[in-house]
């Protein structure tokens, strides 16, 4: 399917200039609307009904799609999206899904009917498909989670690489028996995180020990990952380092290593994923891969408002992640 960036490639104007013509709100030149028209022909354009109308009668409402608020994950995208649309004299509409499609179905009909002029998106599995659809027709930006189809518009972190680097990371400090908590949902970052635990112990020369494998329910919540870490601890070989796929699995695993009067930090080295507050708000404060939460809902909004206002579309974008050392990773001489 060809896009207005294209048409307007093809007639030599700019994508605002097919809008223009596309809805008919502005003086063109007949030469131009000749070039534009021979253009939307010649590559069979069709524009979407949100394209077509280009804001006439638009709601200035964005939709903020997330799978729980249980997680303190998704607070700092919130706010960075909010500010961002806000800046440009947009709403924002939060919409709690739960992990139930019906209730994404109801969403997307605000979008359809003209509710609201677009949409963010974290609650996208690797493999659903109905949101090519729905991105063909409607603008959509993904955020966090994402679809692996190239033409569609994402923002995250590489997953995979920043997994890799955290669990070289223990490996150098002398760690051999690294544990992992995971989740069997389907997010494509709970699969590439496992992906670049994988990766790291091959490269490090060592197999990946299913005994030392966990997992937690499919939102991370808690109580699962407590669950998960008495899993590994409770064993009779555990393991001196466990790296986990977010934060609220580490402070899990943290408190179970507590109860089981495992020192963290000394005894065992826990790593978990995003930096979210309660990282430094109990001891030992965690070591984690921070992600540019803020920054990820301000380009995911940016990204969105650009593609409601022009047409364009946009190729995924990856934001830079940091490794942030605390007090929950020592060396293994130390033990």
């Amino acid at each position: 399917m060809s896009t207005i960036a294209e048409v307007a490639k093809e007639a030599g104007v700019s994508v605002a200039t097919v809008s223009r013509v596309i809805n008919g709100n502005a003086p063109i030149s007949e030469e131009t609307l000749e070039r534009v028209t021979a253009a939307i022909s010649k590559l069979n354009y069709q524009p979407n009904v949100w394209g077509r109308r280009l804001r006439k009668k638009e709601s200035k409402m964005i939709l903020i799609f997330v799978p729980n608020i249980r997680n303190p994950y998704y607070a700092s995208i919130v706010s960075g999206i909010e500010d961002t649309a806000k800046n440009s004299q947009y709403g924002t509409m939060l919409c709690i899904t739960n992990g139930d499609k019906s209730r994404e179905k109801e969403f997307v009909e605000l979008l359809r009917t003209g509710q609201a002029d677009g949409a963010i998106v974290m609650t996208v599995e690797k493999n659903d498909t109905e949101i090519l659809k729905l991105a063909g027709q409607l603008p959509i930006v993904q955020c966090c989670e994402y679809h692996r189809k190239k033409e569609m518009t994402y923002v995250s972190i590489d997953n995979f690489q920043a997994a890799r680097q955290v669990v070289r990371y223990l490996l150098d400090l002398g760690h051999e028996a690294i544990g992992f908590i995971g989740s069997t949902n389907k997010f494509i970052s709970s699969e590439e995180r496992q992906q670049g635990y994988e990766a790291a112990l091959k490269e490090g020369g060592r197999d990946v020990n299913s005994s030392f494998l966990a997992y937690a329910d499919e939102d991370y919540n808690f109580q699962s990952g407590v669950r998960a870490a008495k899993k590994l601890l409770g064993q009779e070989e555990r393991p001196t380092a466990i790296f986990c796929i977010s934060d609220v699995l580490a402070l899990a695993a943290v408190r179970v290593a507590g109860e089981m009067g495992i020192v963290v930090g000394k005894e065992l080295s826990i790593v978990g994923f995003d930096d979210v507050e309660y990282a430094t708000m109990f001891h030992p404060m965690l070591t984690t891969v921070s992600q540019p939460r803020y920054a990820m809902g301000k380009m995911s909004a940016e990204l969105l408002i650009r593609k409601m206002e022009t047409g364009e579309n946009f190729p995924g974008v990856y934001l830079e992640h940091q490794i942030i050392l605390r007090d929950s990773t020592a060396g293994r001489s130390r033990f």
